[in-house]
């Protein structure tokens, strides 16, 4: 009569296939995962609306060019996602960003700068249960601001000659 803990005895073989077919199915997973990404027609209007930043951008840089380096740009697109998505709304510190652009070349940087066109962001509130969402930056602001807020972005903007609007 065997004895218990011989019986249950797993061989090394068997956990390495067990690892094997484990790694392999992690691998096909996110394989499928990328191929399915590619398909998506999210990337394609994203891809395009990058395209057509960079382009304007290009063309507002003939006319006017950009008032600081890009890194700014990075520091002004960190302070309103700071200012938007940090613990409340701190409009003061997004109106000075605005206030500091002084031409449409400004903007485009910024709104590239943000992201292509747009920027994994995860509000306090899906920090634990979310993947975040991707936000352009006029979304972003619009989804945190309320309209009257946002009239005060578009003013700013006006009275600096700027075309684009939140």
């Amino acid at each position: 009569m065997a004895l218990p803990a011989q019986r249950n005895k797993v061989s090394p073989d068997t956990w390495i296939k067990l690892a094997t077919f484990v790694a392999g199915g992690v691998a096909v997973a996110f394989g499928v995962k990328k191929v399915l990404d590619y398909f998506k027609p999210e990337r394609k209007r994203e891809e395009s609306e990058k395209k057509d930043v960079e382009s304007e951008l290009e063309t507002a840089s003939k006319k006017n060019r950009p008032t600081y380096p890009k890194s700014q740009y990075a520091a002004f697109a960190s302070t309103i996602a700071e200012a938007v998505f940090g613990g409340g709304t701190d409009e003061a510190a997004i109106y000075n960003v605005f206030r500091s652009l002084k031409n449409d070349a400004d903007y485009l940087s910024l709104l590239k700068a943000w992201g292509s066109p747009t920027r994994q962001i995860f509000p306090d509130y899906f920090v634990f249960y979310s993947t975040g969402k991707k936000l352009s930056l006029p979304a972003a602001l619009r989804y945190d601001m309320d309209s009257k807020e946002c009239a005060k972005i578009n003013a700013i903007l006006k009275s600096k000659g700027i075309k684009y609007r939140i």
